[in-house]
């Protein structure tokens, strides 16, 4: 039993590699990216990839991800010749948004202002070159991408093969959020939003959002926010907050800035976990009322 079982682990050459042998690549990249020196060292160091498919839903790892991940503070990388992933690149110019049009990207990024909190508006340091000049920009940078991402993304996944569905669903644990990128449209949410958004400034203020006061685009939003006074009643500005609201969070919370916020302890090597800094919570005591 012992035998076929090192057989099955240990797999036959040329053939698919084996869950065990993906997971001892991901180990030993993991291991050569935390005590290399500079972030390409860790290529060189590696033995041959192991050849053959991976189960369904498993890719090998990049090396030089992992490296660039764990050792390196800059926002920006030099993408190494031929790299499969994708790194992000700094502007060549000043950001030409894909999803919007120029007059309306504007919009975006004042309402992730008034989203996100004004203190956020300002950097806290100088950005890098071709950086974004804050973390709203960076923001509303990251909502633009979504948007202008969203049709390719629902065509590759209503054309998902059924056995690599049925492997989403059994990694989110239920359907839905695989319907929901199935059938999300994002533009057409930000298409009709901000068209309501105009309307709406125009009849309440007589002016185009971007030229109302502070106080009256607050009002505004807040009028289709969480706070509303009906939070019942839905319409193509509630839902269009709704999109904005969770985008920002998202591209806020995984940003330099926010996972800083968060103190997050990834993209480190640790001799032993770091644990939680948080102080732990009391213990129920027993009710004195009678």
């Amino acid at each position: 039993m012992d035998d076929e079982k090192n057989k099955i682990d240990e797999g036959k050459p040329g053939g698919a590699i084996t869950r065990r042998q993906w997971l001892l690549s991901l180990g030993s990249s993991v291991v050569l990216a935390g005590h290399s020196g500079a972030p390409g060292d860790a290529a060189t160091q590696s033995a041959a990839p192991v050849a053959g498919a991976l189960p369904p839903g498993l890719f090998l790892p990049s090396l030089d991800h992992l490296t660039h991940a764990l050792t390196s503070d800059d926002p920006f990388y030099p993408i190494p010749p031929g790299a499969e992933t994708e790194y992000v690149s700094p502007h060549s110019g000043s950001f030409v948004p894909q999803a919007f049009a120029r007059e309306e990207f504007p919009v975006i990024r004042r309402l992730v202002e008034i989203i996100l909190g004004e203190d956020l508006k300002n950097p806290e340091e100088t950005p890098a070159p071709g950086a974004p000049a804050s973390i709203c920009d960076e923001v509303a940078e990251w909502i633009d991408l979504v948007v202008a991402s969203a049709p390719t993304v629902r065509a590759l996944a209503l054309n998902l093969p059924a056995d690599q569905r049925a492997l989403a669903v059994a990694y989110f644990g239920t359907e839905e959020p695989v319907r929901e990128i199935e059938t999300s449209e994002p533009e057409r949410v930000c298409r009709e939003g901000l068209a309501w958004l105009g309307e709406e400034s125009r009849r309440r203020f007589a002016k185009n959002f971007l030229v109302a006061t502070p106080a009256e685009q607050v009002e505004l939003v807040i009028s289709v926010s969480d706070a509303r006074t009906n939070k019942t009643a839905a319409s193509v500005g509630t839902r269009f907050y709704a999109l904005l609201k969770a985008e920002s969070i998202r591209g806020f919370y995984t940003s330099r800035r926010g996972l800083k916020e968060l103190d997050f302890k990834g993209n480190s090597f640790y001799a032993e976990t770091p644990g939680c800094a948080l102080a732990p919570h009391p213990q129920p005591t027993e009710s004195k009322l009678e």
